[in-house]
């Protein structure tokens, strides 16, 4: 199985061949200038609210990437009831476009990267209810690749774009740009050269007190790993005065993204926790002696606050108790409540043939071939569980009835109507599609599998 990687990669990394995965399309291609301007665009005879939007509002979206050694197909399924069995995505499917990753969900509308590939834009998806296809409803032009787009509301969603500090504002019923917050002294740093690429591909809103936070991702083709450095940096944007207040800076961790659709964990009090990924061991940092950077760890900034936690600092691979693990994983975190969240980790112990190639590793014996073999078998071999963690007891536990996964490579997970939906990917089971899970009950159902049409990526379940 082949699966796309980003221009942005380490491409003069000879290592990274091993590391083919999907997950990273949210970060999208690197453009060769990149300008704050944004210009508007008006969405001819957009109606004032929501509601009033012609596009269907309840069912579901099956997607699924199908890949070539020269390209990659994207499929979409459109039905009334939640899907079921074996599904042929390639069947009464929408793939007139180059691309199709939604990068949040807002009632019946998603939001994500331009459909065309050739564009720079922010596209609005929707389902048109004559041909239950997905459309493209709505645009605002980019200077730059999305980074990440969230929705606060009706009337007010926000987006960032690559390489640049700034936080833009637009109105998600009528696409129309609204505002730009520059963050002149936000943490931008070129150590490493002007290749460093300094970027927000997750975004927190904290309804509590209506700040913005904006974790920062800072990495450059230099080094082998996705983050440089071994501190986060976090910017607060006060939505209020619609202005950048400063920077919150964590000591010892790592690369702050969720993968997945980036769901930010807020608890009922305000309460934010950020999923930080650590290295991957990509730092050449392997197993229980690598430093905490180095690890997935949860840290928090109190409600009310706009400072981490010095205190607060929770590995739950750790927790779950694969301490020994060469590289510990966690991805596709969600939020429940009273503290309770759900992520993909490594819930399972390394295969020997790792242990034999990290014997070789540390003879200096190891061939390209070999090393590219580790990589792949710890980051995307089944081995990881969805679990459910409590962010205030620090503790972790596998939903037993959910199969292991890949989850480095799609860890999306999604809540609709009081339930959960989470991607497992699982070649060896037969595994490629999703499971719903019931946290009332505590069970689990695979409820579908997408038999052609490549591999399942997300589930969009339209809700009024």
């Amino acid at each position: 199985m082949r699966f796309p990687i980003f221009n942005d990669m380490k491409t003069n990394f000879k290592h990274f061949f091993g590391l083919l995965t999907i997950a990273l399309l949210i970060l999208s291609c690197e453009p060769e200038e990149v300008v704050t301007q944004v210009v508007v665009e008006t969405v001819a005879g957009a109606e004032q609210t929501i509601a009033d939007l012609p596009y269907a509002k309840s069912g579901f979206v099956a997607s699924s990437i199908l890949s070539t050694p020269t390209s990659f197909s994207y499929f979409t399924n459109y039905s009334s009831d939640l899907p079921s069995g074996a599904i042929d995505l390639t069947t009464n499917t929408s793939s007139s476009f180059s691309r199709y990753f939604p990068n949040t969900i807002y009632k019946f509308l998603a939001f994500g990267p331009s459909l065309d590939t050739e564009n720079l834009e922010l596209n609005r998806y929707a389902v048109d209810e004559e041909t239950n296809k997905i459309v493209r409803a709505g645009a605002i032009p980019l200077s730059a690749n999305l980074s990440q787009v969230l929705i606060l509301n009706d009337d007010l969603g926000v987006y960032t774009i690559f390489d640049t500090q700034s936080l833009f504002l637009f109105n998600p019923t009528t696409m129309q740009f609204i505002q730009e917050i520059q963050m002149p002294e936000a943490m931008a740093p070129k150590d490493l050269g002007e290749s460093q690429a300094n970027s927000y591909f997750h975004i927190i809103h904290r309804p509590q007190d209506n700040r913005v936070f904006l974790p920062l991702t800072t990495n450059t083709p230099v080094t082998p790993q996705f983050y440089e450095g071994t501190d986060i940096f976090v910017e607060v944007v006060n939505l209020n005065t619609r202005s950048w207040e400063k920077t919150a800076v964590f000591n010892g961790a790592t690369y702050p993204l969720t993968r997945g659709m980036e769901n930010p964990l807020v608890d009922e009090q305000g309460n934010i926790f950020l999923l930080t990924q650590g290295q991957y061991s990509l730092d050449f940092q392997f197993g229980p002696t690598a430093p905490p950077s180095s690890r997935p760890q949860f840290l928090k900034i109190p409600s009310g606050g706009t400072d981490f936690d010095p205190d607060y600092a929770f590995n739950p691979v750790d927790a779950l108790g694969f301490q020994n693990s060469v590289a510990q994983l966690c991805t596709g975190s969600i939020y429940d409540a009273n503290g309770i969240a759900y992520a993909a980790m490594t819930a399972e112990a390394d295969v020997p043939r790792v242990n034999e190639l990290l014997g070789l590793l540390a003879t200096g014996m190891i061939t390209d071939a070999q090393f590219n073999e580790l990589v792949g078998l710890v980051t995307n071999s089944p081995n990881m569980k969805w679990t459910r963690i409590d962010l205030n007891a620090q503790t972790a536990e596998t939903i037993a009835d959910i199969t292991s996964t890949a989850g480095f490579v799609y860890p999306f997970s999604y809540k609709a109507n009081g339930k959960f939906y989470f991607q497992v990917f699982n070649p060896t089971e037969s595994i490629n599609g999703y499971y719903e899970f019931d946290p009332t009950t505590n069970t689990s159902t695979n409820i579908y599998n997408i038999s052609t049409g490549g591999v399942a990526t997300q589930l969009f379940i339209l809700q009024e």
